[in-house]
């Protein structure tokens, strides 16, 4: 991927009249030049830019402790000279400045970080004075997460992604034994803010709190971490999922059979830390289980499951998609439902992960919404197994299309699903009978990277206008010589972790492969005789 940089100076000129009326004040004047504000949304490597109808530029400047002294946003256009400026800095102050250009497809949908840039500090003198400003492309940054390494291995951290890495990743939390703090979920809010729910598993009963990550380009300035503490009195069980709209609004499903607005309290101390309360909502009474949710800001849409029974009491199990309003008294009412699963035949209505296509053990992983459309990963991975029987490495994303009125109809499913078996031959246990060692086949259904199929999506791990980020993680098989049995063969299992780009205007996939293990599980080693062995090579 190419990287663009441009050069913008800040002019800073002596006013006549200042605020402290002083005339060692100045002005220091931002102007980003008509022909560099042309060839950033025409450059060569930014072909989504100009799909943006709203552009925006937001300039700060920064004290030497890099607090900001004054922020001012202004629209831009092409074949134009936009000028910021700030007004009344003393003559001998040290300064930076910080730029951001912005696209949105209106005034009041999600801005977007296009490029950005920070200069080097200057002492302001009297007269004029120059800042060299590096505007560069933002570049995306992903999450990445591990609860099941017993390692130093960092249990949050995040990189850069191309179109073929990920850069080392930087830790923000580390696991480094097994009371360490757990990652139990995390999620974005519309600026990219970063929201991970801890299980501080050390402490007495266990206790939950929340990390806030403020973006800028990474989440790389630990000033910018807010510590939010659930107050003893909030009697939770367990906190399963968090979702975010905008900034500080937050919501989580609670005992996998509730769902609450999380009510954020402003940090009080020098600490940094705040506190954490909860107004949860009235459910409708069917609902058994909460797989997974999201909400766009004003309706909820969950995935939950239904137990029910029918004339000969026989247990039913349903799996819905289901749009949801606040209604009365914080009344989560069901306006439209699609049929996602059902252990029964339902009359007038089929299922969109019907049997045999789709496991019945099919797992529903995450779900985000973006202008009017649905986005559902789900994962079908079963790594344990034995003789003649079948294992399972894949997924899909899947979407639906939301209507005015709240209906809920299919769109693409399946996309990057694998539908076609593998075939791996190893050797089986001693049989006194034939006095020979069988040779077992091994049916598999396991994605591919290089043709574009998943291991085994499990969440979305950035959030970007034009693209959707995942992760994947799931194993591969090869059949090789099985060194202890000349003659034989075993099936060697190994993980496979990725980082994989959905692009919503194209609607296609690329994946970038991880070293190292993240993301859920960690799946190496072998399986052989009449069973499945793993080993954490």
């Amino acid at each position: 991927m190419k990287k663009t940089i441009y050069f913008i100076s800040l002019a800073m000129a002596a006013l006549f009249v200042s605020c402290s009326g002083t005339t060692d004040d100045a002005s220091i004047s931002f102007s980003v030049p008509r022909e560099i504000v042309s060839s950033v949304f025409k450059s060569s490597d930014s072909s989504a830019q100009s799909d943006y109808a709203v552009k925006k530029i937001k300039c700060t400047l920064l004290d030497k402790n890099e607090k900001e002294i004054d922020s001012q946003t202004d629209d831009i256009a092409e074949n134009t000279n936009t000028v910021i400026t700030f007004s009344g800095i003393p003559a001998g102050t040290k300064v930076s400045a910080s730029a951001t250009i912005y696209g949105s497809d209106n005034e009041n949908s999600p801005e977007y970080s296009l490029y950005t840039g920070q200069s080097g500090k200057i002492t302001v003198k009297p007269g004029n004075n120059t800042i060299t400003l590096k505007l560069k492309k933002t570049t995306t940054t992903v999450v990445l997460y591990n609860n099941t390494s017993a390692t130093a291995t960092p249990a949050l951290s995040y990189a850069t992604l191309t179109d073929d890495s990920v850069s080392s990743p930087k830790e923000l939390l580390a696991k480094d034994s097994e009371s360490s703090p757990i990652i139990v979920d995390y999620c974005f809010d519309n600026s990219n803010n970063l929201y991970a729910i801890v299980n501080n598993t050390a402490e007495t009963g266990s206790s939950y709190s929340i990390n806030k990550y403020k973006y800028n380009n990474g989440y790389n300035n630990k000033s910018d971490v807010t510590t939010y503490t659930i107050g003893e009195t909030v009697d939770v069980a367990t906190i399963d999922y968090i979702e975010a709209s905008s900034d500080d609004k937050l919501y989580a499903v609670i005992d996998s059979m509730y769902i609450a607005q999380l009510i954020l309290t402003d940090p009080t101390t020098e600490a940094n830390n705040g506190t954490v309360s909860f107004n949860a909502y009235t459910l409708p009474t069917d609902w058994s289980n909460i797989k997974t949710f999201c909400t766009d800001g004003t309706n909820f849409y969950v995935i939950v499951s239904i137990t029910s029974y029918d004339d000969m009491q026989s247990e039913i199990q349903t799996v819905k998609l289901v749009s949801c309003t606040v209604s009365g008294e914080n009344q989560l009412t069901e306006n439209k439902s699609i049929l996602l699963a059902s252990t029964a035949t339902v009359e007038g209505d089929t299922p969109v992960f019907s049997v045999p296509e789709y496991n019945d053990a099919l797992e529903y992983k995450d779900l985000c919404y973006i202008n009017g459309k649905l986005y559902l990963l789900v994962s079908d991975v079963m790594k344990e197994g034995y003789n003649n029987t079948t294992s399972y490495s894949r997924g899909a994303l899947c979407t639906f299309t939301v209507g005015d009125n709240g209906e809920i109809a299919s769109d693409k499913i399946g996309i990057g699903y694998q539908k076609t078996p593998s075939y791996f031959l190893y050797t089986g246990s001693y049989d006194q009978a034939t006095v020979s060692y069988p040779t077992i086949t091994r049916t598999a259904y396991i994605g591919d990277v290089d043709s574009k199929l998943f291991y085994g999506p499990v969440k979305f791990v950035a959030r970007k206008q034009d693209e959707l980020i995942i992760a994947d993680d799931g194993f591969s098989m090869v059949s090789e010589e099985y060194t202890d049995h000349q003659g034989h063969t075993q099936a060697t299992v190994s993980s496979k972790n990725s980082v994989v780009t959905y692009n919503l205007n194209t609607e296609s996939l690329n994946f970038v492969s991880l070293n190292g293990e993240y993301f859920e599980e960690k799946y190496s080693g072998y399986f052989y005789s009449s069973g499945f062995y793993a080993t954490n090579q």
